[in-house]
C-alpha cells in the first residue's frame, strides 16, 4: 500500500496485532476483509501493511494426543 501522507505531517506509528479465531462456515476469511472499513479509517488515516497469517485449526492437535 503506498503511503501517501506528505512528509512535513508528524505523525504516529503504531502496530496493532489480533489474534482472532473464526468460524470459516459463518465469517469472511481475513484475508477478504475490508480493513479499512473494519477500522473505521478517514482522512489521512491508512493501513501502511496487512499481514494475515493462516495458524490453522485451534485445538485440532489437542485429539490427536
Amino acid at each position: 500500500m503506498s503511503q501517501t501522507i506528505p512528509e512535513s505531517k508528524k505523525l504516529t506509528r503504531y502496530r496493532v496485532t489480533l489474534d482472532v479465531m473464526i468460524d470459516d462456515n459463518d465469517c469472511l476469511n481475513p484475508y477478504m476483509w475490508n480493513w479499512y472499513n473494519l477500522l473505521q479509517l478517514e482522512g489521512k488515516e491508512q493501513v501502511n501493511d496487512i499481514y494475515v497469517e493462516d495458524l490453522g485449526d485451534y485445538g485440532k492437535w489437542e485429539s490427536s494426543k
